[in-house]
């Protein structure tokens, strides 16, 4: 069974004996450099220079819906945290690591930042400047510049859009101090602590996107992003008093 329809384009199957929201689609293998490799390859609506070029995964000749395959889950194989917290004397610290491992996330946001003919006019990614050229061949970071729109370009489900979810976030930082005095007595109050703290201010990840903390339905679009709100840091001020 096939996930929704996102913008002309249905990353997700889900089957008997893979993972739910698997992501399915065309197996990118390059772009096409030169038109020998144009007129070589297999046949493939639209094929042309600085467009996919996609695996002829049955060997008949043609790219066709047939030749889409698994790409990937969107399901961890990994996930845990670490708590750890240290006191000494009037200092206490306290911290949280959260830790995603072995996912696949469906990087949609990429068909409207780098593709021209996606949204013409509206403001794109900083990929966008190493699209294909050929001098940079294969190792541009997206296909040709251009208005066109198929499946040889931002028409169709494929690989170039998945990534690795993977991510280790520092979710919480916490420092505190605590004071107790006669002078404090004096003012009616018998202890008082004061802390610095953070949350989700730094996040080591691989994902070219926003945020990997990527969520959605279990069985539908879960693991595509497409464009969602980045977790944002925040850093608090606290003054605790005991009377």
């Amino acid at each position: 069974m096939n996930g929704p329809t996102l913008r002309s384009i249905t990353p997700v199957r889900n089957q008997i004996g893979r993972p739910i929201s698997s992501f399915f689609g065309y197996k990118v293998i390059g772009y096409f450099n030169s038109q020998e490799e144009v007129t070589n390859s297999p046949a493939q609506q639209g094929k042309g220079l600085g467009r996919f070029r996609y695996e002829d995964v049955d060997g008949d000749g043609a790219i066709t819906p047939n030749d889409r395959t698994y790409l990937g889950s969107p399901v961890p194989t990994f996930t845990g945290g670490i708590n750890f917290g240290l006191q000494y004397k009037n200092w206490d610290f306290a911290t949280y690591l959260n830790i995603v491992a072995g996912n696949k996330i469906f990087n949609l946001s990429k068909q409207f930042t780098d593709f021209f003919g996606t949204f013409e006019g509206s403001g794109k990614g900083i990929r966008a400047l190493e699209s294909w050229t050929p001098a940079l061949g294969n190792n541009a970071k997206a296909p040709i510049w251009e208005s066109a729109s198929n499946i040889s370009t931002n028409g169709a489900e494929n690989s170039w859009y998945v990534e690795d979810g993977s991510y280790m976030r520092l979710q919480n930082v916490a420092i505190g101090y605590t004071l107790s005095n006669t002078t404090l007595s004096r003012l009616g109050i018998s202890k008082a602590r004061i802390s610095v703290s953070g949350n989700n201010f730094w996040t080591l990840t691989k994902y070219q996107g926003l945020d990997p903390a990527v969520g959605g339905a279990a069985d539908t679009n879960f693991g595509i992003d497409v464009g969602n709100y980045p977790v944002t840091p925040s850093y608090n001020l606290g003054l605790n008093l005991s009377f």
